[in-house]
Protein backbone atom coordinates (compact mmCIF):
# COMPACT_ATOMS: atom_id res chain seq x y z
CA UNK A 1 0.00 0.00 0.00
CA UNK A 2 1.57 3.34 -0.66
CA UNK A 3 2.73 5.80 1.92
CA UNK A 4 -0.37 8.62 2.41
CA UNK A 5 0.51 11.06 5.05
CA UNK A 6 -1.41 12.01 7.27
CA UNK A 7 -3.51 15.49 7.52
CA UNK A 8 -1.35 16.63 10.37
CA UNK A 9 2.09 15.56 8.24
CA UNK A 10 0.65 17.45 5.24
CA UNK A 11 -0.17 20.88 7.18
CA UNK A 12 3.25 20.34 8.85
CA UNK A 13 4.74 19.48 5.04
CA UNK A 14 2.85 23.02 4.07
CA UNK A 15 3.24 25.42 7.30
CA UNK A 16 7.23 24.17 6.26
CA UNK A 17 6.94 24.74 2.25
CA UNK A 18 5.14 27.91 3.03
CA UNK A 19 7.67 29.50 5.36
CA UNK A 20 10.83 28.86 3.18
CA UNK A 21 9.32 30.01 0.28
CA UNK A 22 8.36 33.32 2.41
CA UNK A 23 11.70 33.49 3.30
CA UNK A 24 13.31 33.04 -0.34
CA UNK A 25 10.88 35.79 -1.55
CA UNK A 26 12.03 38.01 1.53
CA UNK A 27 15.30 37.56 0.63
CA UNK A 28 15.11 38.14 -3.27
CA UNK A 29 13.17 41.36 -2.21
CA UNK A 30 15.36 42.90 0.48
CA UNK A 31 18.78 41.89 -0.58
CA UNK A 32 20.59 44.66 -2.52
CA UNK A 33 21.47 43.60 -6.07
CA UNK A 34 25.27 44.61 -6.38
CA UNK A 35 26.26 48.26 -7.18
CA UNK A 36 22.61 49.23 -6.51
CA UNK A 37 22.20 51.59 -3.03
CA UNK A 38 18.66 51.99 -2.15
CA UNK A 39 17.12 55.61 -1.48
CA UNK A 40 14.49 56.19 0.98
CA UNK A 41 11.56 58.32 -0.25
CA UNK A 42 12.00 61.69 0.13
CA UNK A 43 8.19 62.49 0.22
CA UNK A 44 6.08 59.25 0.29
CA UNK A 45 3.12 60.97 0.34
CA UNK A 46 3.96 62.81 -2.77
CA UNK A 47 4.75 59.37 -4.58
CA UNK A 48 1.61 57.66 -3.21
CA UNK A 49 -0.62 60.91 -4.24
CA UNK A 50 1.15 60.42 -7.70
CA UNK A 51 0.33 56.44 -8.17
CA UNK A 52 -3.76 58.08 -7.43
CA UNK A 53 -3.28 60.07 -10.23
CA UNK A 54 -1.52 57.22 -12.79
CA UNK A 55 -3.94 54.79 -11.86
CA UNK A 56 -7.25 56.72 -12.46
CA UNK A 57 -5.92 57.86 -16.21
CA UNK A 58 -4.99 54.05 -16.41
CA UNK A 59 -8.28 52.56 -15.28
CA UNK A 60 -9.92 54.77 -18.10
CA UNK A 61 -11.02 57.70 -15.41
CA UNK A 62 -9.43 61.48 -16.27
CA UNK A 63 -7.45 63.21 -13.81
CA UNK A 64 -9.30 66.80 -14.01
CA UNK A 65 -6.82 69.80 -13.31
CA UNK A 66 -7.81 70.33 -9.78
CA UNK A 67 -6.20 66.54 -8.95
CA UNK A 68 -9.54 65.04 -8.63
CA UNK A 69 -10.69 62.10 -10.81
CA UNK A 70 -13.69 61.64 -12.66
CA UNK A 71 -14.44 58.03 -13.65
CA UNK A 72 -11.73 56.12 -11.62
CA UNK A 73 -12.01 52.55 -12.72
CA UNK A 74 -15.00 53.21 -15.51
CA UNK A 75 -13.13 52.71 -19.13
CA UNK A 76 -15.33 55.96 -19.47
CA UNK A 77 -12.55 58.30 -20.88
CA UNK A 78 -9.99 55.20 -22.40
CA UNK A 79 -10.06 51.81 -22.31
CA UNK A 80 -9.90 50.40 -19.01
CA UNK A 81 -6.63 48.75 -17.54
CA UNK A 82 -6.01 47.26 -14.41
CA UNK A 83 -5.06 49.71 -11.83
CA UNK A 84 -0.88 48.99 -11.27
CA UNK A 85 0.92 48.33 -8.15
CA UNK A 86 3.48 50.21 -6.86
CA UNK A 87 7.08 48.26 -6.37
CA UNK A 88 9.13 49.45 -3.39
CA UNK A 89 12.45 47.85 -5.46
CA UNK A 90 11.95 49.70 -8.46
CA UNK A 91 11.22 53.27 -6.33
CA UNK A 92 14.11 52.56 -4.19
CA UNK A 93 17.03 51.57 -6.82
CA UNK A 94 15.96 53.10 -9.77
CA UNK A 95 13.15 55.43 -9.95
CA UNK A 96 13.86 57.48 -6.86
CA UNK A 97 17.86 57.57 -7.39
CA UNK A 98 17.35 58.58 -10.91
CA UNK A 99 15.10 61.55 -10.00
CA UNK A 100 17.51 62.90 -7.44
CA UNK A 101 20.09 62.80 -10.12
CA UNK A 102 17.81 64.54 -12.29
CA UNK A 103 16.89 67.23 -9.75
CA UNK A 104 20.72 67.87 -8.14
CA UNK A 105 21.80 68.52 -11.69
CA UNK A 106 18.98 70.01 -13.34
CA UNK A 107 18.35 67.69 -15.91
CA UNK A 108 15.19 66.40 -17.60
CA UNK A 109 16.07 63.22 -19.95
CA UNK A 110 16.43 59.49 -19.95
CA UNK A 111 19.97 59.11 -20.24
CA UNK A 112 21.59 60.86 -18.27
CA UNK A 113 22.88 57.68 -16.42
CA UNK A 114 22.32 54.70 -18.76
CA UNK A 115 19.28 54.04 -20.34
CA UNK A 116 15.91 52.96 -18.12
CA UNK A 117 16.61 48.96 -19.13
CA UNK A 118 20.50 49.35 -17.81
CA UNK A 119 19.09 51.06 -14.93
CA UNK A 120 16.55 48.72 -13.86
CA UNK A 121 19.41 45.33 -14.88
CA UNK A 122 21.93 47.44 -12.56
CA UNK A 123 19.24 47.16 -9.54
CA UNK A 124 18.57 43.26 -10.36
CA UNK A 125 15.20 43.84 -12.81
CA UNK A 126 15.81 41.64 -15.97
CA UNK A 127 12.85 41.46 -17.70
CA UNK A 128 11.99 43.28 -21.20
CA UNK A 129 9.30 44.71 -20.52
CA UNK A 130 9.84 48.27 -19.23
CA UNK A 131 8.64 51.82 -20.00
CA UNK A 132 9.93 55.11 -18.03
CA UNK A 133 8.14 58.32 -17.93
CA UNK A 134 9.98 61.35 -16.06
CA UNK A 135 8.33 64.72 -15.33
CA UNK A 136 10.71 68.11 -14.96
CA UNK A 137 8.84 70.78 -13.43
CA UNK A 138 10.91 74.31 -12.43
CA UNK A 139 9.93 76.70 -9.86
CA UNK A 140 7.41 74.94 -7.99
CA UNK A 141 6.88 74.65 -4.22
CA UNK A 142 4.46 72.58 -3.99
CA UNK A 143 5.06 69.34 -5.27
CA UNK A 144 1.64 68.18 -5.40
CA UNK A 145 0.87 70.73 -8.36
CA UNK A 146 4.32 69.42 -9.89
CA UNK A 147 3.59 66.14 -10.04
CA UNK A 148 0.03 66.80 -11.08
CA UNK A 149 1.08 69.28 -13.88
CA UNK A 150 3.06 66.22 -15.65
CA UNK A 151 0.57 63.68 -14.97
CA UNK A 152 -1.54 66.28 -16.94
CA UNK A 153 1.03 66.74 -19.63
CA UNK A 154 1.21 62.92 -20.06
CA UNK A 155 -2.92 62.41 -19.92
CA UNK A 156 -3.14 65.08 -23.18
CA UNK A 157 -1.41 62.66 -25.23
CA UNK A 158 -4.11 60.90 -25.20
CA UNK A 159 -5.31 62.19 -28.64
CA UNK A 160 -2.23 61.60 -30.03
CA UNK A 161 -1.10 58.16 -28.69
CA UNK A 162 2.44 59.72 -27.22
CA UNK A 163 4.42 57.58 -25.33
CA UNK A 164 3.68 58.61 -21.80
CA UNK A 165 0.22 58.11 -22.73
CA UNK A 166 1.29 54.40 -24.38
CA UNK A 167 3.23 53.90 -21.19
CA UNK A 168 0.52 54.62 -18.80
CA UNK A 169 -2.24 52.52 -20.34
CA UNK A 170 0.12 49.77 -21.13
CA UNK A 171 -1.45 46.12 -19.60
CA UNK A 172 1.32 44.14 -20.26
CA UNK A 173 3.26 46.38 -17.17
CA UNK A 174 2.24 45.19 -13.86
CA UNK A 175 4.19 47.00 -11.16
CA UNK A 176 5.58 50.82 -11.21
CA UNK A 177 8.79 52.56 -9.28
CA UNK A 178 8.05 56.04 -8.59
CA UNK A 179 10.30 58.90 -7.74
CA UNK A 180 9.54 62.08 -6.39
CA UNK A 181 12.80 64.38 -5.88
CA UNK A 182 12.89 68.14 -5.23
CA UNK A 183 15.82 69.90 -5.14
CA UNK A 184 16.29 73.75 -5.51
CA UNK A 185 12.81 74.26 -6.74
CA UNK A 186 13.21 71.79 -9.36
CA UNK A 187 10.63 68.45 -9.32
CA UNK A 188 11.60 64.98 -11.09
CA UNK A 189 9.27 62.76 -10.91
CA UNK A 190 10.42 59.55 -12.56
CA UNK A 191 7.81 56.24 -13.08
CA UNK A 192 9.65 53.17 -13.90
CA UNK A 193 6.86 50.62 -15.38
CA UNK A 194 7.79 46.85 -15.30
CA UNK A 195 6.89 43.55 -15.95
CA UNK A 196 8.61 40.49 -14.57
Amino acid sequence: MPFTPSGAQRASRRHTLGLALTVALGLLVTVAPSGAQALSAQYPTVEAYYLRLLNCTRTGGWVRSDGSCAGYGSGRYSAYVPPIKSHSGIAAYVARPYAKLLAVRGLCSHYANGDPASRLRKAGYTGYTWGENIGCRNGYTNLYKAVLASHLVFQSERSTNGGHWRNMKNPRFTYVGIGVWYYAKRVRLVTDFYRP
